[in-house]
């Protein structure tokens, strides 16, 4: 019997979505038909390129993911339920073999070599077990009735160990830990606690000097902007300007006709989640396939409106990258992956994981016949080894 290697999917259960397919925008293929001359038009053309194919990307991995999650719930979870089921009739037949009053194979008789090494077995498979469904009462009977300390004396002992090992790792006080939950977290939560305090205290500290000195000075004068406010504003001002020029366009209110109204609406909605993202880009394309600007639009962009644009633009491109790690962090979570992380290798080891789990159930199930057999159950008994993990 092997043990399988549990996986967590931590994916959402939504039934996966049709995929779109990708078109270039119609800013991309503005700036692919335009010659930019001078760096800042070079530096906008290279953006565009950066955040149309980081789009695509992440585009790909959102709608990989929800086939791969289509996948594990169609392929693995059913495997492991399989699995869990499987091991628990085993659990069962031992138990049944082990105790005076048990169903046993005919003619079955063992000493107390076999008997000890089959309750080591029971014990493994019977906490694997409990530990993914803590709830099965008769299932820790079972574990409590062979075991020197119950399940229930041996997590609280174990927390007691954690819960110290933390303390002295962190340097925070867990005393209160209830049991409920995972400890690591809980741990990770005081942490988060203690230095949100520290931070209100100097947040304190540093606001009574703040008055302290304003008083002092006793001026009204305002403060100016650090050059790097000064650029946020000036970016966010830019997109807010983009942003009202879609908006007295499009107003659907403010057109009579009831079909352009619905086509306006639509293109409305699109122009407040564009906005509602900062995503110039978006907004940019809206423009261009309304007609409120042209294709020379960005030519003819004074060189200061065009590095602002170019700030903006850079940070959606960041941004869009932190979403691409995002997408990709579910699957690292699964289990860490070395090298380039693509849906082809990650096809490959899905494809291995479920061979690998079909193989243990496979295994369990023809022990399970085999065992009803004596001989066949000594024999196996004979090649385990009186200590340690049977299961590799």
């Amino acid at each position: 019997m092997k043990k399988p290697v549990q996986q967590t999917f931590s994916f959402e259960i939504d039934p996966p979505e049709e995929k779109e397919t990708h078109r270039p925008t119609q800013m991309m293929e503005v700036v692919v038909q335009k010659s930019f001359v001078g760096k800042s038009q070079r530096d906008f053309k290279k953006l565009v390129h950066q955040i149309d194919e980081k789009k695509q990307i992440l585009r790909q991995w959102q709608e990989y993911k929800l086939r791969h999650r289509q996948r594990v719930m169609d392929e693995i979870l059913p495997l492991q339920r399989d699995i869990h089921s499987a091991q628990r009739e085993m659990v069962l037949f031992i138990h049944d073999i082990l105790r005076p009053e048990g169903r046993k194979p005919p003619g079955l008789r063992l000493g107390k070599v076999q008997q000890r090494k089959l309750t080591y077995v029971l014990l493994n498979l019977s906490n694997g077990l409990l530990d993914e469904a803590p709830e099965d009462q008769e299932l820790e009977g079972i574990h409590d009735e062979y075991s020197a300390m119950s399940r229930e004396e041996t997590q609280t002992l174990e927390e007691k160990q954690d819960r110290l090992i933390f303390e002295e790792l962190f340097g925070v006080d867990l005393s209160d830990y209830d049991g409920e939950g995972d400890l690591m977290h809980f741990a990770h939560q005081k942490i988060h606690q203690q230095k949100q305090a520290d931070e209100e205290k100097r947040a304190e500290r540093h606001q009574k000097k703040k008055a302290a000195k304003s008083a002092k000075q006793n001026s009204e004068e305002k403060p100016s902007l650090s050059k790097k406010e000064q650029e946020v504003q000036e970016a966010s001002l830019s997109v807010k300007e983009v942003y009202r020029k879609l908006a007295s366009t499009l107003h659907p209110d403010r057109e009579k006709d009831p079909v352009e109204r619905v086509r306006k609406t639509e293109i409305m909605q699109k122009v407040n989640q564009a906005y509602a993202d900062n995503d110039l880009l978006t907004l940019l394309n809206l423009q261009l396939e309304i007609e409120q600007i042209d294709s020379d639009h960005i030519l003819m962009l004074p060189e200061e409106r065009l590095k602002i644009y170019i700030r903006v633009l850079r940070s959606q491109l960041g941004e869009l990258e932190q979403e691409i790690q995002g997408e990709l962090r579910a699957f690292l979570d699964m289990r860490p992956y070395f090298g380039a992380l693509t849906p082809e290798r990650i096809e490959r080891e899905f494809d291995a994981e479920v061979e690998h789990l079909k193989g243990i159930l496979f295994q369990i199930r023809r022990d399970l016949k085999e065992f009803n057999d004596p001989s066949m159950l000594r024999q196996w008994l004979k090649e385990l080894p009186a200590h340690g993990n049977f299961f590799e």
